[in-house]
């Protein structure tokens, strides 16, 4: 009776396995994970979060929010004309506006609700997450997506100007590309991970536009992660792709 026990449970394993999506994390069982939710935030329709007073900071007024867990944090830079760099919460849902105003994402909606985060990261405006109970807690990853902005620069060369700065749609060769970088907590580099945001490289022509698993498992013991942006289309002056892109459901392991 035990021996058939044990092959209905292996039978039973086996087909779960193999019916996952494979644009799915891994999920076992039996680790405690917890995904970061936001959607306590915002009540409103087409609304973001609104920071106030905060520290100076060149051009920008620089602040922080976290989670209602108070799982993990992040830096937002704000302006007079509204979000200026790091993450910022939003519940919009535009998929059809180009430029810089619409931090929508490009799936017009969060992966495990309305509210999602939205990034513009650089490098005096850099976007960070940072583990807030590393005593407790270790990365798995996230769910990440295009801007609106973004999406619409690369995929028609429209990126909201009359004279557009970006070069046009993207050809054979070209790509966008995110950077997960891990720092311990004496704000050394451990470790850094890529995800493209867009692939026109060896025949490929996708740009991403629905949510996918970005795996930060070799990040795991961060105290913080940094996120960097690059891309074929650049001048004089760096980078011209938007540096933009949206994030949810960020996953910590218990240790």
């Amino acid at each position: 009776m035990k021996k058939l026990s044990y092959l209905l449970l292996s039978l039973m394993c086996v087909t779960l396995w193999s019916c996952s999506d494979d644009d799915d994390p891994v999920v076992d069982n039996s680790v405690n994970e917890v995904v970061v939710s936001l959607n306590d935030k915002l009540s409103a329709p087409n609304s973001s979060f609104e920071p106030q007073g905060g520290v100076e900071d060149g051009y920008y007024f620089r602040v922080s929010f976290t989670d209602s867990q108070n799982l993990v944090e992040m830096p937002s830079y704000y302006a007079s004309w509204g979000f200026g760099g790091g993450f910022t919460y939003t519940n919009l849902s535009d998929k059809e506006t180009a430029g810089f105003t619409n931090i929508s994402s490009i799936v017009g909606t969060g992966k495990f609700g309305d509210v999602y985060l939205t990034a513009n990261s650089g490098s005096f405006t850099t976007a960070s997450i940072k583990n807030l109970q590393s005593d407790k807690y270790v990365f798995k990853g996230a769910w990440v997506t295009n801007t609106t902005y973004a999406y619409l620069a690369i995929k028609d060369g429209n990126d909201g100007n009359d004279v557009a700065y970006v070069k046009g749609p993207f050809a054979e060769g070209d790509w966008f590309k995110l950077t997960a970088v891990g720092y311990d907590a004496a704000d050394t580099e451990i470790g850094r991970v890529d995800f493209y945001l867009a692939d026109f490289r060896n025949g490929s022509t996708k740009i991403v536009d629905s949510w996918e698993w970005f795996d930060w498992s070799s990040l795991a013991d961060a105290d913080h992660i940094s996120f960097e942006l690059s891309s074929t289309d650049e001048n004089e002056y760096g980078m011209v792709t938007p540096a933009y892109f949206c994030l949810d459901g960020i996953t910590l392991i218990k240790k």
